[in-house]
């Protein structure tokens, strides 16, 4: 089994797109992880060195999510480890296709969310340095 680092609050980035204000999707990458959260989930303790739960957190392998991000910089996105589907009410829901350490996490955010995060994509802030 392998072992996955702990992230922590204050190692997550958002997009320069993203709103000043939280509601964003925030990534962060270390020992050869990328972690993706939604920082509508931080409760009001949460401080730069909280490490997050599990079950905020959707987790891909950096090569994965690199492969998502090369897709969506050519136009396709199809059988990718992160998965970006629509609802009915104008949100997007955000899942690993890959096994996950808590089954089921699914992240939530609206077209603004979205489209800052696909410019940050698209412009590679999330690129390993």
């Amino acid at each position: 089994m392998t072992l996955l680092p702990a992230f922590t609050a204050g190692e997550f980035h958002k997009a320069a797109a993203s709103s000043p204000n939280q509601n964003c999707v925030r990534v962060a990458r270390k020992q050869g992880w990328t972690a993706v959260w939604d920082d509508k989930l931080a409760g009001a303790g949460t401080t730069a060195a909280t490490v997050l739960p599990a079950e905020e957190l959707l987790l891909l392998t950096d090569a994965e999510f690199d492969a998502y991000q090369s897709g969506v910089r050519s136009g396709s996105t199809e059988q990718q480890a992160l998965t970006v589907t629509p609802r009915g009410d104008g949100d997007y829901v955000f899942r690993a296709a890959t096994t996950q350490p808590v089954a089921e996490v699914q992240l939530v955010f609206d077209a603004d969310e979205l489209d800052a995060f696909l410019d940050g994509v698209r412009n590679g802030e999330f690129d390993l340095a």
